[in-house]
């Protein structure tokens, strides 16, 4: 294949995984919006995400500065041979309109997979969000706020490790806080998505 082939086959690649992600974050919202009212999601439809790197060095429970309590998070990880990204939508209870904030997406890459619900070899992977703008009113409840966190690194680190161990499917959850302690110095409850997975063959094709 000629090197200018190549590099279509690369801008290709690149523009239906955003048209994918556009297309689950768009159907996400719409169906969430219809039974929960109005949601916010920066950048889901008129500009690119903003990108997080994955950060190896896990956060303890100490409360970080101006940091919001979640009350939810999903993330999916979309990838091709070149690309490979996570996909984390954090949800917030609720928020002020065009309220700014940051994220801290970290992994502790020396962590043993759990058993989480029957599913075993789950890998955790930890949410953080600061208040980098203060909003204005009204306020709104329920809103999403998603984000694209490089995740190359990630994919062949947890390939590697499930390859050995004869699966073909990785296992990952996100946790997030949930509750603040009394003094809000600590995050006393950690909340957990749901368990998503991917193949690890699938971007060998």
């Amino acid at each position: 294949m000629s090197l200018q082939l190549q590099m279509i086959r690369l801008i290709v690649l690149e523009i239906v995984c955003w048209l994918i992600l556009r297309s689950i974050l768009i159907r996400r919202i719409i169906a969430n919006a219809s039974t929960n009212g109005f949601y916010v999601a920066t950048g889901a439809a008129s500009s690119p995400l903003a990108e997080y790197d994955l950060n190896y060095s896990p956060l303890d429970s100490m409360a970080l500065d101006n940091e919001l309590l979640l009350s939810g998070s999903e993330s999916a990880l979309l990838f091709s041979n070149n690309y490979k990204k996570i996909v984390v939508i954090p949800t917030f209870a609720s928020v002020l309109t065009d309220q700014k904030n940051t994220y801290i997406m970290s992994m502790d890459s020396n962590q043993e997979p759990e058993t989480v619900d029957g599913t075993d070899r789950v890998y955790t992977l930890c949410l953080r969000a600061q208040k980098r703008e203060e909003g204005k009113a009204p306020t709104i409840s329920n809103a999403m706020d998603p984000i694209a966190v490089e995740g190359g690194t990630l994919y062949s680190m947890l390939k590697g490790k499930e390859s050995a161990a004869g699966k073909k499917i990785v296992s990952y959850r996100v946790k997030y806080p949930l509750t603040f302690n009394a003094d809000s110095t600590k995050i006393a409850t950690w909340g957990y998505s749901k368990i998503s997975q991917f193949s690890i063959e699938e971007a060998t094709n």
